[in-house]
């Protein structure tokens, strides 16, 4: 039959049918049995990984030594950059520590001016505990120089001027007041 021969109804009812229509699920199943009866298709093969026992063996050893590199690499790298922060963090707090010895030296040496501007004004028993207090801390940065550099002289001469300069107070206060001793 030519579309010629068809009557406008009869194409408007074939021009009405769909133009495809999906196949049944059991059609699918039909061709795919029918081919492999044929022997044109065959069965999926399954894979399956069998490896003897010493196969599982190496495989887990190899694992573990993959796991254990892993861990000691990343442990290394991360050594090496906790190194060069605490190599960094010391080099800082060493400037910061010079930086403080300079702001406290200079303000120590500026109260000694002060002082020995106030000097000029003032009773020596007024200055007494401004000079002592200035004698302890000059005593004790250079004891603090000992302990850094055991052999820098300004501060071993310093220290040594202030034991005798000691030794002589306590010689003339001695002469000063007798002893006493007390006897068991």
């Amino acid at each position: 039959m030519h579309d010629e021969e068809l009557t406008p109804a009869e194409r408007a009812a074939m021009d009405a049918l769909p133009r495809e229509r999906p196949p049944d699920r059991a059609l699918e199943e039909r061709t795919v049995r029918a081919l492999r009866a044929q022997g044109l298709l065959e069965r999926p093969t399954v894979l399956r990984l069998a490896l003897p026992a010493t196969g599982w063996l190496a495989a887990a050893a190899a694992a573990v030594v993959l796991f254990a590199g892993g861990f000691v690499l990343g442990a290394w790298l991360e050594s090496r950059h906790t190194t060069q922060v605490v190599l960094d963090m010391h080099q800082r707090d060493a400037a910061d520590a010079a930086a403080m010895v300079q702001r406290t030296g200079s303000a120590y040496v500026s109260a000694l001016s002060t002082l020995a501007a106030f000097a000029e004004k003032a009773r020596p028993q007024e200055l007494a505990p401004a000079r002592e207090a200035a004698v302890n801390a000059l005593h004790a940065a250079a004891n603090q120089m000992v302990r850094l550099v055991p052999e820098e002289p300004v501060a071993v001469n310093i220290l040594q001027g202030m034991a005798r300069a000691a030794h002589g107070d306590s010689l003339e206060t001695a002469a000063a007041e007798p002893r006493r001793v007390v006897w068991f």
